[in-house]
C-alpha cells in the first residue's frame, strides 16, 4: 500500500511537470523551504530537496521522508523595439511576452530513506532546466504591420529538461558526508520562428533559387525581388534525447563553530535531440506565377526528420551557513555555470536534395558564464513555526546579440519570502519570490534586420507551496 502511495504521488507529480522561465533557462526553485531563504542552501541541506540543491545532506537525514513541491511562474515581459519595418504598428504598452500559458506550473518531487548509520538513499524527480516563451501575437494570415517584428528571430520555445535522479550519500565521519547521484536525463524541446523575411533569409532563398527563376539576371537584383514576392512562412522543430548526468555533493559541519561549508556539482549535458521539423506559409504568395508548375514553396520545404544538439550547463555551487544564533540559520551562496557551452543551436536536416532546406541551420546565442549569489535566513518561531527571508543577484549570460524573444533577458534582483508550520508528522511550507530584471536596451547592428533592438522591461512573480512527510519513524 505505501509502495502504490508512493507511485501514484510521482505520476501525479509528472502530470504537472512543465517548464519555467529562469536566468536564461535555469531553474533554482526547486525546494520551497530552500526559496524562501533565497535558495542559499548548498550548506543547509537538511530536507530531502537536499538531492537537488546537495546531496550530501540526506546523509545526516533519519527516517523516510517524502517531499513535493510546486511552483507558480508569472511572467510580464515586455518589448519596445527602436527599429520597426515601415507601417508596423507598435502597441501603446510594447509587445507582451506572456501570452501563453499566462501561469507556469513547476512540481519536484523528493525521497530521502536511511539505510543505517552511514548509508542514506534518495530519489528525486526535478526540471533544472526549461524554457516557455512565447511570443507569438498573431495568427499567419494577419496584416504583417500587426505582427510582432522580431518574429523572424524566433516566436516560441519550450524546454523541459527533466531528471530522475537516485542517490547515495556515506558519513564520511559524524561530521562530513559525500554523494552522488547519477541520474536519467530526458529532454523536450520545441522551437518555433517565422522565415523568409524579405529583409534577411528571403534573400538568402533568392540567391538559391535566382537562376531557375529569373536567368539571365542578376543574381543580387534578382534576390531582392524573389524576397518581396515571397509568401510568410514558419518554421518548427519539435525533439526529445534521452542522456545521461550526475550530481555530486559534499557536506561538512563543524559543531564547535555551528559552521557548515557545502560543495555540489551538477554535470553539463550534450542533448542530441530527434524529431520532426516542419514548414507552413501563408496564402498571398505572389512568387507562384514564376515556379514550375511540378514545384510549390511546399515542395521546397518538405515535413522531414531533423536532427539537433542542445547544450545544456555544468553547475558548481559553495555554501556556507551557521546557526551560532539561537533559532537562527544564516547562509550564503554563490553559483557558477558554464554557459559557454550553449553556443549554438544546429539543426541537421535529412531532406535536402531537390528542396530549398540546407544540410544544416545554425542558429547562434554564444552565450557567455553565469554567477548567482544567494543570501538568506531562517528564524523558528518555537519547533512548529518557521519565517524566512534571502536576496538573491542573477548575472544573466544572455549577451546583447541573443537578447530576443527566446531569451528577453538581462541580470536580476530578487526578494524571497517563506514560512513553514508543522504539525505532527507533516510540515506545510510558502514561499513568495519578487524578480526585478534590470531594464536593459539592446543596439546590435547585425540585429537591425531582425528587429529585436530596443528595450527590454520584465518582472517575473514566484509563488510556491510545498508538503514534507515523516512516514513511519
Amino acid at each position: 500500500m505505501r509502495l502504490r502511495f508512493l507511485l501514484s504521488i510521482l505520476l501525479a507529480w509528472f502530470a504537472v511537470e512543465q517548464a519555467s522561465f529562469g536566468s536564461a533557462f535555469s531553474i533554482r526553485e526547486l525546494g520551497v523551504r530552500a526559496q524562501g531563504m533565497g535558495g542559499a542552501f548548498t550548506a543547509v541541506a537538511d530536507d530531502a530537496s537536499a538531492i537537488f540543491f546537495n546531496p550530501a545532506g540526506i546523509a545526516f537525514q533519519d527516517g523516510l521522508q517524502l517531499e513535493m513541491d510546486s511552483l507558480v511562474v508569472v511572467g510580464l515581459f515586455r518589448f519596445f523595439p527602436s527599429i520597426t519595418p515601415p507601417g508596423t504598428i507598435v502597441p501603446e504598452k510594447g509587445y507582451h511576452g506572456s501570452i501563453s500559458p499566462k501561469f507556469i506550473p513547476v512540481g519536484n518531487l523528493y525521497l530521502t530513506k536511511k539505510i543505517n548509520d552511514r548509508m542514506t538513499f534518495g530519489l528525486g524527480a526535478f526540471a533544472p532546466f526549461g524554457l516557455a516563451a512565447n511570443f507569438t501575437n498573431f495568427n499567419d494570415g494577419d496584416p504583417a504591420r500587426g505582427k510582432y517584428p522580431g518574429r523572424f528571430a524566433g516566436t516560441r520555445a519550450r524546454l523541459e529538461v527533466f531528471w530522475l535522479q537516485p542517490t547515495i550519500a556515506f558519513k564520511l565521519s559524524p561530521n562530513s558526508s559525500v554523494a552522488v547521484g547519477p541520474a536519467f536525463i530526458h529532454t523536450h524541446l520545441f522551437y518555433e520562428q517565422s522565415i523568409l523575411s524579405p529583409y534577411d533569409d528571403g534573400k538568402t532563398f533568392g540567391r538559391e533559387v535566382a537562376e531557375q527563376l529569373f536567368p539571365g539576371q542578376n543574381p543580387a537584383e534578382a534576390a531582392r525581388s524573389i524576397a518581396r514576392l515571397l509568401p510568410e512562412g514558419r518554421f518548427r522543430l519539435a525533439g526529445t534525447a534521452n542522456s545521461a548526468g550526475v550530481n555530486l555533493g559534499y557536506l561538512y559541519r563543524h559543531p564547535g563553530t555551528h559552521t557548515n561549508i557545502g560543495l555540489s556539482y551538477r554535470s553539463g549535458t550534450a542533448h542530441h535531440l530527434k524529431g520532426k521539423a516542419s514548414f507552413a506559409f501563408t496564402d498571398d504568395s505572389a512568387i507562384a506565377p514564376f515556379l514550375p508548375e511540378s514545384q510549390t514553396i511546399e515542395d521546397l520545404f518538405p515535413t522531414q526528420d531533423a536532427a539537433g544538439l542542445f547544450q545544456t550547463p555544468a553547475t558548481y555551487n559553495i555554501g556556507i551557513a551557521n546557526t551560532a544564533l539561537p533559532g537562527t540559520t544564516l547562509a550564503m551562496d554563490v553559483t557558477f555555470q558554464d554557459y559557454h557551452r550553449f553556443r549554438a543551436l544546429p539543426i541537421n536536416f535529412t531532406q535536402t536534395s531537390g528542396t530549398a532546406t540546407p544540410p544544416e541551420r545554425k542558429i547562434e546565442f554564444d552565450f557567455r558564464n553565469s554567477v548567482v549569489v544567494m543570501a538568506g535566513i531562517e528564524k523558528r518561531m518555537g519547533e512548529d513555526m518557521a519565517v524566512r527571508a534571502g536576496f538573491v543577484f542573477d548575472h544573466t549570460p544572455v549577451p546583447d546579440k541573443s537578447t530576443g524573444p527566446l531569451f528577453p533577458d538581462s541580470s536580476r534582483f530578487s526578494l524571497t519570502l517563506g514560512a513553514s508550520k508543522r504539525k505532527g508528522n507533516t510540515e506545510f511550507s510558502v514561499f513568495y519570490q519578487a524578480m526585478n530584471m534590470v531594464a536593459r536596451t539592446t543596439n546590435v547592428t547585425e540585429n537591425n534586420n531582425q528587429f529585436t533592438n530596443g528595450l527590454y522591461d520584465n518582472f517575473v512573480h514566484l509563488a510556491g507551496v510545498g508538503l514534507r512527510m515523516y512516514i513511519g519513524n
